[in-house]
């Protein structure tokens, strides 16, 4: 198992986007719904099969450094960089397109949850102020469709109630994102996310208010976050905060993402580039660390109880009675 050599404490190093305004663009969407291809969720047993996603916005204010979404984009002529934390795009109308979407399915039926925040997070800040994910969630409460969600930021308890009467009529399910406990590599690794034991709490109070939550420890990033016990010590964290499940994934590094990524480590890790430059000479880690990681979170989740997902979604006929 690889160790982690501890991150010296030090000043913060500058983010070379945050000197950058953030710049809010508005776009008028045509679709709302994707349709996706079914995917192995990485070192966990459990299929996850998703047949619709949602993203309210493209682009993302957190600025993860390893996010694999930073590709898409580069499908419209801008870099994965600054410009993708930076260069933030709204989807007006998003509800509305998504219920007339719904209208046309009037009777029919879900075969798997619509799944929210596949590229981006729902939750990123400018969500206080939009509110395009609320938005979203109140046509699909109405039309009863089972959703999860995925999300890295504490701003999700605010729909607590939707999320709640969704889980009552259908199925929802909530990941939390979390890759370490360790607040200082957490912040220059994921600038704009709230610290690590606040998606904890949230957690907690989603459960509490009838959310089903659990933890995405994801992605695990060799020699940084996989040393020896503190994947244990947030397995433990998640339990104690009623975590329902535990989740993982490994890092992936797309072809144009690993720039990024790399740029990243020499800043903070230069010590790691030769590593990573080494191993991931393509997508994936080598596949014995990734099986080696497979077990060892298999022997965590049983140790805690814990699933590595949320139960199966029971698909189920839905009478789109209020259109």
């Amino acid at each position: 198992m690889a160790t982690n050599t501890q991150l010296p404490a030090r000043e913060p190093v500058p983010d070379p986007a945050a000197a950058r305004p953030l710049a809010v663009h508005v776009i008028q969407a045509k679709a709302v719904l994707n349709r996706m291809r079914p995917f192995r969720q990485q070192n966990s047993a459990a299929v996850q099969i998703a047949e619709w996603s949602i993203n309210p916005y493209r682009g993302c204010q957190h600025g993860c450094a390893y996010c694999y979404a930073r590709r898409t984009h580069t499908d419209f002529d801008m870099n994965g960089a600054a410009d993708f934390e930076r260069e933030i795009f709204v989807k007006a109308g998003a509800a509305e397109i998504l219920r007339q979407e719904l209208r046309a399915r009037r009777r029919g039926t879900w075969h798997a949850p619509v799944v929210i925040g596949t590229a981006v997070d729902p939750y990123q800040p400018v969500e206080g102020s939009w509110r395009v994910t609320r938005g979203i969630l109140e046509e699909l409460r109405i039309a009863r469709a089972p959703v999860q969600i995925i999300t890295k930021n504490t701003m999700v308890m605010r729909d607590a109630d939707l999320l709640a009467e969704i889980a009552r009529h259908n199925h929802c399910a909530v990941f939390i994102s979390i890759t370490t406990l360790d607040a200082d590599l957490a912040r220059r690794l994921e600038p704009a996310t709230p610290p690590p034991l606040k998606r904890l709490a949230a957690v907690r109070t989603l459960v509490a208010h009838g959310v089903p939550a659990g933890v995405m420890l994801a992605p695990i990033l060799p020699w940084l976050t996989d040393g020896r016990g503190e994947l244990e010590a947030l397995a433990l964290a998640a339990h104690r905060h009623q975590a329902q499940w535990l989740s993982s994934g490994t890092l992936r590094l797309h072809p144009d993402v690993r720039p990024v990524f790399l740029a990243w480590l020499a800043r903070e890790r230069p010590d790691l580039v030769d590593r990573y430059t080494d191993w991931y000479r393509w997508t994936e880690a080598p596949a014995y660390y990734r099986e080696r990681l497979h077990s060892r979170m298999a022997t965590i989740r049983t140790a805690l109880g814990l699933p590595d997902g949320p139960p199966a979604y029971e698909p189920q006929t839905v009478q789109m009675t209020l259109f």
